[in-house]
């Protein structure tokens, strides 16, 4: 009988033993799973305070710079090509040259220069010296008396002497001549107050239209 109690309270020990155990056990593990969700809770409130506006989202953010250099937009002055100022110059001295060139006036039957002739050849010389890149066309034009024939000869020689004079006062520009003799007059009355202003030499710009 003694041994049967014995054995009876061994068992009763070794069952409250393991009852123990086995609360001890889910106690841990109760408090584990309530550890992990609550530090995901606390991951995802954090994750939604950096995306919501206002609130704990409202500080900056660390590592990046609010105006980064790179995507400052800077102003720049448009681009003008060599060629578009080399044509720009061009064009400005073409419309000063139809302004300051004079054209030279001749006597009735004469090709040699008058000293007013003299005077505004020196005048477009200095223009010309200015902008050496200019090409002229010297005109020789006749009054409408004498023949086709003659008067081309005649305008011709009214060319070559305005040429002559410009070269010899140190122009450079390209110079080419023609001759109109009566072909092209300026002003159409048959009296010598019209004919004085057909007898004349026209300095155009070569290629101007």
């Amino acid at each position: 009988m003694r041994r049967v109690t014995g054995q009876s309270q061994y068992l009763k020990m070794a069952v409250m033993v393991g009852l123990v155990g086995i609360l001890a056990l889910g106690g841990c593990s109760k408090k584990n799973v309530m550890t992990t969700t609550e530090g995901a809770d606390k991951t995802e409130a954090g994750a939604g305070a950096t995306t919501e506006p206002g609130g704990g989202g409202s500080a900056p953010l660390q590592g990046f710079s609010q105006g980064p250099s790179e995507e400052a937009v800077k102003r720049q002055a448009p681009l003008v090509g060599k060629a578009d100022t080399a044509e720009i110059a061009a064009r400005q001295a073409r419309e000063a040259a139809k302004r300051e060139l004079a054209d030279i006036y001749f006597a009735f039957d004469r090709w040699a220069l008058s000293s007013e002739g003299m005077k505004n050849l020196a005048q477009n010389a200095e223009f010309l010296k200015q902008n050496p890149t200019i090409k002229l066309l010297i005109e020789g034009h006749c009054d409408e008396r004498g023949s086709r024939e003659y008067n081309l000869v005649l305008g011709e020689k009214r060319a070559l002497e305005t040429r002559r004079y410009l070269e010899s006062l140190g122009v450079k520009n390209a110079l080419t001549v023609t001759s109109y003799g009566k072909e092209r007059p300026v002003c159409a009355e048959h009296d010598e107050s019209c004919y004085w202003r057909n007898r004349r030499a026209h300095l155009a710009l070569e290629g101007a239209k």
